[in-house]
């Protein structure tokens, strides 16, 4: 064998090798789960601490959520009055056009201030401290998910549950405070799509109410 084909055999198997450590350490750096290369969805903190905000907006909307605030609003150490509160939201919920979920940690300055950018709303921000961890959400987009958490902290019993606070939060886009994202509307509980505009309306409506197209037709 000539010594230029034993250098390219060489060269060959040094590149292979190479190529196999790195595929090695990117699979390394993927979460268990991942599919096609592509990382698993990390999965939500557990927490005693957690911290909601709802933006709604519309008249009529907020006109609901101003009532709840001033039957609820404010601190408590109540455990009663805490599901109440979290009741209270799971009613408003279906309605709310951003939303965030997740450890109270992530919002330094506590349930009265969240980032957005969008005029007008209002912004409701509910804090919530118990003896039980649970789960927070995953994706926050999912308002299905986020009215589950509110139904969990709704079931806490009164040896779990610490204290609540409901109130009105002020929002600054440039605010040190968890943003709030914007819901998918195929997740609002009790809601459908219309097929032709993909508008969000009650289930129970047979017309759609922004292009007046028939369910199911």
């Amino acid at each position: 064998m000539s010594p230029v084909v034993v250098v390219i055999a060489v060269l060959f198997v040094v590149v292979v090798l190479a190529g196999l450590a790195f595929m090695r350490r990117s699979g390394a750096d993927e979460l268990p789960g991942a599919v096609g290369g592509s990382p698993a969805l990390r999965p939500a903190p557990e927490t005693r601490d957690r911290i909601f905000f709802l933006r709604f907006e519309g008249a009529d909307d907020e006109d609901y959520v101003g009532g709840i605030l001033g039957r609820h609003g404010g601190k408590t150490t109540s455990a009663a009055k805490a599901r109440e509160m979290a009741l209270d939201l799971v009613r408003a919920a279906p309605t709310a056009t951003h939303v965030h979920a997740g450890p109270a940690a992530d919002a330094p300055a506590g349930p009265g201030l969240a980032r957005i950018g969008l005029p007008g709303g209002v912004v409701v921000g509910f804090h919530v401290v118990s003896t039980r961890k649970l789960g927070t959400v995953a994706d926050d987009t999912d308002l299905s998910a986020v009215v589950a958490e509110l139904r969990a902290v709704a079931a806490f019993t009164d040896a779990e549950l610490q204290s609540a606070e409901l109130i009105g939060a002020e929002t600054d886009v440039d605010a040190n405070a968890p943003a709030l994202i914007a819901v998918d509307p195929s997740t609002r509980p009790g809601h459908q799509q219309c097929s032709y505009c993909r508008t969000s309306f009650p289930a129970h409506d047979t017309r759609c109410p922004a292009c007046g197209a028939r369910v199911g037709v």
